[in-house]
């Protein structure tokens, strides 16, 4: 809208004449030792009626109470020492319904289950009078426990013949949770505790799933035990940047460092073959923001909260701000949503149920941390767990949304350069592997306490960098030199249609009421360029009508009134001009104004003034160049071809392109419910067709494309409904395909082999069924050969980088990475932009189906190739273009009432009208 584009590019070139052939990963090599062992126990939890305890954190009150209670707990009835305990405890993990274990828990062996650790009452049945009692009736048992090694497709280790007098063992002791650097220290640490060494057991192999999981859960802890917690990654608390503007004033926020470390596997290349599946650490860098300014000092506009007096008007202004409003807690780094200002409370008037004590209080004494204005006004209500009512002083809050003005600079702020990065892998690599943690908790090291070893290097691959595939826009061809950017080329393209084939617009405008002075020369600057590129469409001297309208309500009002009772011409299209009220950088009405356009299948584009005011351009170039885009967007949308994209020749033609993503919309606190609540999903698909290797031969787009309604947070069982797509868009489009590529958005690793087969035999089902197009009722015509299939999972949101081996220099757009294959499906990833400000994040692409029909075409340089074929974007984007465009439409119906069932699907057909 306006000209927005593609948000997820930028700098797409990263230095064309850069050609590395290898590059060094994020990725550390791991292992298991020899012994490596963990156990899976089952926990049963119910209320006093027998009912499922569902709260997880009440299930975690119960097992830490029956197994870890200094007074009654399972370990201290066993008469386990204080050490000892501390040690247990720092090796088990719990999960919710089920907890690892890096031992056997005492008293918890296979022979002794099922057993209880928390009784409901005294009269229970098969339990120890000497067990923990709950308050309210609640119980907790374990039910079985399961020994885990490692999964078997990980290969065993080879060891040489032994004696039948000899065992081997791990440096591991196997009583308690620690690792020793030599056989010496171990052994003497067994004779001063009466423990034993870890030695070989026979137990089952872990599927990967469980082992990830296992690994991943310990590696939390491990980070957790030296750093702070923030959402998924850890943070230094006290080392972050305040970053500053141009003219040295503080923008307002804190970026700290949040380190984000998972567990993987992977089979890497070694000589040219893939190797065996290994355990992989992936070591990552993110930023986290965090406001300077707390709720308490917004409010009081950074004046002494003891002395603001707040009038009744600007109360009603500050509750109707915040309420819905997600906060962030600077303490815990937790996020809330408000439900409510209490300006008739302070944190030294409101009580603490249950504990006698006032909130400033509680603050002080519990959490040893003393409010600097106990008695300032308002007590901050916002949503906790099970839907309860907490309640925070406003001094420990801050607003957790940006102003328009910072987003717009957090690629500058909020990210990190290639070196940065690589220098703090290192950094949290030297402190993973053994030896790291060397004063931090007992036994040192969490990880090879438990058996989890870290390698001392990162992974090298071998780099491919992919040629800029062949563009051409109106004839002429995009050069090496501009295939980061081909916006000034496309400038001056002139299409040459004959004024005979060209179609007239009735161009609709819609204006803010504000803009009445200069919205007519915006017009005209507009059409001018959309004319300018000679193409099949082009807008009239005169819009055929005005449309005045204001904001919100007066702004949908006046766009439904006019299209309500007015007869509307062919070949609408509508141009609306908003100036979003208060100078936010969205129109609330966009998405009512998009749905109500929609389901009569107008075309239309938004144009926001606040973005950039074109009636009064500061800067008339700039002006230009936006409007240059607005116009391309124009053409787009009307289904022109603006610039062709060639795919390799082994691909049979015609093809079929589809792409599927799912659009999930975040959770909202919701007055009515008194709860957080998330609206219905979107899942949106693509269907387009490429005919012909010739530009000149497709000069208009074939697509297809529709939406369908979910059920909030369902991703998967998309089969039946993209059957139905596919199969209505190769009626409309009349063609019998030799090819079709899905590509896939939204899919994790564990749930891939689901996807496919459930979605591959209905796509099948649509490629192959019906009649053949021109040859009668099925069966009475030519045999109509199967379409070749290839299905590729696109997964955009993982940590994996590529940097130079000096840690200096992101991979250049183009990269393509085929040597780091994973544990089932062949696997590529590719650098598809190259930001100057950042480092390069490159998307998995995951083959989890190829025909063998498809064997020669490469998959990763039609994927390479599609990703510069996204009509919104005159540079290379991290996706290709039809999953891009599923992503765009997902999004836009995801933002309308009725989640886009409304859409005029026929209507839309070869047309981009979700730009």
């Amino acid at each position: 809208r306006g000209g927005g584009g593609y948000q997820g590019g930028g700098g797409g070139g990263g230095g064309r004449d850069y050609k590395p052939t290898s590059a060094l990963s994020n990725l550390i090599l791991a292992d298991v030792t020899a012994n490596f062992r963990f156990f899976l126990y089952g926990i049963d939890c119910s209320d006093k009626k027998g009912g499922l305890i569902d709260s997880r954190r009440r299930r975690a009150e119960l097992f830490m109470s029956g197994l870890f209670d200094e007074k009654k707990g399972l370990l201290k009835r066993l008469n386990i020492p204080d050490k000892d305990r501390e040690s247990i405890k720092r090796g088990v993990f719990f999960e919710g319904s089920y907890c690892f274990a890096s031992r056997e828990i005492p008293g918890l062996a296979a022979d002794e289950l099922p057993k209880y650790l928390v009784v409901g009452s005294k009269e229970m049945k098969g339990t120890d009078a000497g067990l923990p009692l709950s308050d309210n009736g609640d119980s907790l048992q374990v039910v079985h426990v399961q020994p885990y090694t490692k999964p078997s497709i990980m290969g065993t280790v080879k060891s040489g013949p032994r004696k039948s007098d000899e065992v081997a063992m791990d440096r591991r002791c196997a009583a308690c949770t620690t690792m020793f650097v030599n056989l010496e220290a171990l052994l003497a640490h067994c004779k001063e505790t009466g423990h034993s060494p870890l030695t070989t057991s026979e137990v089952a192999p872990a599927n990967k799933e469980v082992f990830l999981a296992y690994c991943n859960v310990a590696l939390q802890r491990a980070m957790g035990e030296r750093m702070a917690r923030w959402g998924r990654e850890y943070i230094e608390p006290k080392n972050f940047k305040e970053p500053e503007d141009r003219n040295g004033r503080k923008l307002g926020v804190k970026v700290f460092r949040a380190f984000s470390c998972e567990f993987g596997l992977h089979r890497p290349n070694v000589g040219g073959k893939v190797g065996k599946l290994s355990l992989t650490l992936t070591v990552d860098l993110r930023a986290k923001l965090m406001r300077t300014r707390s709720v308490l000092e917004v409010i009081c506009n950074d004046q002494d909260p003891n002395k603001v007096n707040l009038s009744p008007s600007k109360i009603k202004d500050e509750k109707r701000k915040w309420l819905n409003e997600v906060v962030i807690c600077t303490y815990d780094k937790r996020c809330y949503s408000v439900i409510d200002l209490l300006f008739d409370h302070s944190p030294a008037s409101k009580p603490v149920e249950g504990l006698g004590m006032s909130h400033a209080d509680y603050f002080a004494k519990k959490k040893k941390m003393p409010l600097k204005y106990p008695h300032a006004k308002p007590l901050v209500a916002v949503m906790g767990r099970n839907q309860s009512t907490i309640y925070l002083p406003a001094e420990f809050v801050c607003g957790n949304e940006l102003e328009p003005r910072l987003k717009m600079q957090l690629p500058s702020i909020a990210s990190f350069k290639p070196p940065e990065r690589h220098k703090a892998i290192e950094e949290m690599k030297r402190y993973l592997v053994p030896g790291g943690q060397k004063t931090k908790g007992t036994g040192g090291g969490l990880l090879p306490a438990l058996g989890i070893v870290l390698g001392s290097e990162r992974m090298q691959v071998p780099i491919d960098v992919l040629p800029l595939p062949v563009i051409v826009a109106a004839g002429v061809k995009v050069p090496e030199k501009s295939g980061g950017m081909w916006a000034p080329i496309l400038s001056q393209a002139n299409f040459n249609v004959q004024a005979g084939q060209k179609i007239g617009l009735n161009v609709i405008v819609v204006y803010n009421k504000n803009l009445e002075r200069n919205y007519m020369r915006v017009y005209d600057r507009l059409r001018d360029l959309v004319n300018k590129f000679n193409s099949y469409y082009r807008f009239g001297n005169k819009p055929h009508a005005v449309v005045k309208a204001g904001d919100n309500r007066d702004h949908w009002g006046s766009v439904e009134k006019y299209f309500g009772g007015t007869k509307i011409p062919p070949n609408v299209f509508v141009v609306d001009f908003s100036l979003p009220p208060r100078r936010a950088a969205s129109d609330p009405a966009y998405s009512v104004v998009k749905q109500l356009l929609g389901r009569y299948g107008y075309l239309s584009q938004f144009v926001n003034f606040n973005t950039y005011d074109h009636g009064q351009p500061r800067d008339e170039k700039k002006s230009s160049i936006i409007l240059q885009g607005v116009a391309r967007q124009v053409l787009s949308k009307c289904g022109v071809r603006i610039w062709w994209v060639a795919v390799p020749k082994s691909l049979p033609l015609p093809a079929v392109f589809v792409g599927v993503d799912v659009f999930h919309a975040p959770r909202k606190y919701d007055p009515k419910e008194g709860k957080r609540t998330a609206k219905e999903s979107v899942a949106a698909i693509i269907v387009q067709i490429l005919r012909s290797n010739d530009p000149k031969n497709i000069p208009m787009v074939e697509i297809y494309s529709e939406t369908a309604r979910r059920m909030a947070g369902q991703e998967m069982d998309l089969g039946e409904v993209m059957n139905g797509v596919v199969s209505r868009a190769l009626k409309n489009f009349k063609v019998n395909p030799l090819s079709c590529i899905v590509w896939r958005d939204g899919v994790g690793d564990a749930t891939i082999s689901q996807v496919v087969q459930q979605e591959v035999p209905q796509v099948r089902k649509a490629l192959n069924g019906g009649r053949v197009v021109g040859t009668g009722p099925a069966g009475k015509g030519p045999a109509r050969p199967p379409v070749s299939l290839s299905y590729i999972v696109c997964q955009k949101r993982i940590s994996t980088k590529f940097l130079s081996a000096d840690g200096s220099r992101g991979m250049p757009a183009g990269a393509v990475v085929n040597s780091l294959q994973g544990p089932e499906y062949a696997t590529f990833y590719i650098n598809g932009t190259s930001p100057p400000y950042s480092t390069p994040k490159p998307v998995r692409f995951i083959i989890a189906l190829k025909d063998k029909e498809l064997r020669p075409c490469s998959i990763s340089e039609l994927t390479w190739a599609l990703c510069h074929d996204y009509p919104n974007w005159t540079g290379p984007i991290k996706l290709p273009s039809p999953v891009q465009m599923a992503h765009k439409l997902a999004e836009l119906a995801g933002g309308f009432l009725d989640c886009g069932e409304s859409l005029n699907a026929e209507a839309f057909r070869n047309k981009i009208h979700f730009l």
